[in-house]
């Protein structure tokens, strides 16, 4: 099985069930030895941020001599960031041939218990990872949390939620409320929790509703778990630029290149997770701590690419995720021209999205990247016209690409936002 032949038969999966249930993973990993049940979790589950916080875990566990895999989605360039260990990617070769072994596993299974796509790659990522011994998994969920397919893993050492708001509101539910009910139901005896910080105290970003809080409270007790939110009142930025931000929290000093406010409610997070594997009595040292922080980085969340002229890659696509984009903006960039080239997905709440973004707007080019799930340009044009006057459309990347940037000005920034795909095809431009 060639890596194109690999990653076809993966695609081919179907992307959601008619159920939700933790049946399927759990009859496919039971045939496959029940590769969990051998691994020490982290599981990380939420709205905004969990790519974030399982990164900076992750980054922290392995500066402190700990072998951590990490399972995380979306991808920007490569398929295979989906499962690193240490930072590095499964190889194509590890991943064609656990693709094969998923595979019979699979077909051998009745025609009710076929796994999904999330489901198939799931079961890969833990056959590799108890395969190569990790120490620990940082597992990012998918969607919701009780009937998330992450779910099927035994209690892990730390629950963290980060920032719940809404997305997925077919299948989670129209409220946050409902959707941290989802999420929660992931939390499980014999575990630690640790929410998003409950208040902002004085730094641009939305802390964790309090009716989420409440939620997330009633369940970790419910389950005799205890639960810990951030203290904002640790955090205090000693300089900052576009590029990074050097933080102190409580007696650690450290530097984050992930830009935004709301990356240091995410770091308060890591730390207070950290805090809670040291207390089990796993060493992780100060100086782990802070090498893993400075080291960590996410590509297309709020990343520049380029500084002539000034260019913001950014994946995100739902209200949060855009607020956070406007934010950054807002903060280092106020005043200046903004230039957008934009995609999103038909299943995505992109009017949300384009109500916030495209008032900072000069110019809007719209384009699509994903021809079965993408919003048909003209249709985003036309929304948008609303917002901004110098609204255009061109459904080839490249060509819209090329439009955008011929209506920069010398003071422009640029940005491209509203899809990972979009990111990921154009990032390469900037990376070659």
């Amino acid at each position: 099985m060639t890596f194109n032949e690999a990653l076809n038969y993966v695609y081919s999966r179907k992307k959601f069930a008619k159920s939700n249930s933790l049946e399927r993973i759990s009859a496919l990993l039971f045939a496959l030895s029940e590769p969990q049940k051998n691994l020490r979790f982290i599981h990380v589950l939420g709205t905004n941020g969990k790519g974030s916080v399982s990164t900076m875990t992750a980054s922290c566990l392995k500066e402190a001599g700990f072998k951590t895999g990490l399972f995380t989605s979306p991808f920007v360039e490569s398929f295979c960031e989906r499962i690193q260990i240490n930072s590095k990617n499964i190889s194509e070769a590890d991943f064609c041939r656990l693709t094969e072994t998923v595979r019979k596993k699979s077909e051998d299974l009745p025609q009710q218990l076929q796994p999904t796509f999330f489901e198939f790659i799931l079961a890969v990522a833990l056959v590799h990872f108890c395969e190569q011994g990790c120490d620990f998994v940082v597992l990012e969920a998918g969607i919701g949390g009780r009937d998330d397919s992450t779910n099927v893993i035994p209690p892990p050492l730390v629950t963290v939620f980060t920032s719940i708001s809404l997305d997925h509101t077919e299948i989670l539910g129209d409220t946050a409320e409902k959707i941290a009910e989802h999420k929660a139901g992931a939390i499980k005896e014999g575990s630690t929790v640790v929410s998003f910080p409950a208040e902002s105290s004085g730094f641009n970003f939305c802390p964790q509703q309090k009716s989420v809080c409440d939620i997330l409270r009633q369940m970790s007790e419910k389950h005799g778990c205890n639960i810990v939110f951030p203290s904002m009142n640790k955090v205090r930025i000693i300089s900052e630029s576009i590029f990074k931000t050097e933080i102190e929290y409580g007696r650690l000093s450290f530097s984050l290149r992930l830009p935004g406010e709301h990356q240091l409610a995410n770091a308060a997070c890591v730390i207070e997770t950290v805090n809670i594997l040291r207390s089990l009595g796993y060493e992780i040292t100060d100086d782990a701590v802070c090498k893993g922080m400075e080291r960590a980085f996410l590509p297309a969340r709020t990343e520049i690419v380029c500084t002539n002229p000034l260019t913001i890659i950014d994946g995100g696509h739902n209200e949060g995720a855009t607020k956070t984009l406007c934010g950054f903006i807002d903060r280092h960039f106020a005043g200046k021209s903004v230039t957008l080239l934009a995609a999103y997905m038909k299943d995505k709440d992109y009017r949300t999205a384009i109500d916030i973004l495209a008032p900072r707007c000069e110019n809007i080019v719209f384009t699509i990247c994903d021809e079965h799930r993408g919003e048909d340009p003209a249709v985003l044009s036309e929304y948008a016209k609303r917002h901004c006057k110098s609204v255009h459309f061109e459904r080839d990347t490249k060509k819209a690409f090329q439009k955008a940037s011929a209506l920069l000005n010398p003071d422009s920034v640029f940005v491209i936002a509203g899809s990972f795909y979009l990111a990921g095809e154009l990032r390469k431009i900037f990376s070659a």
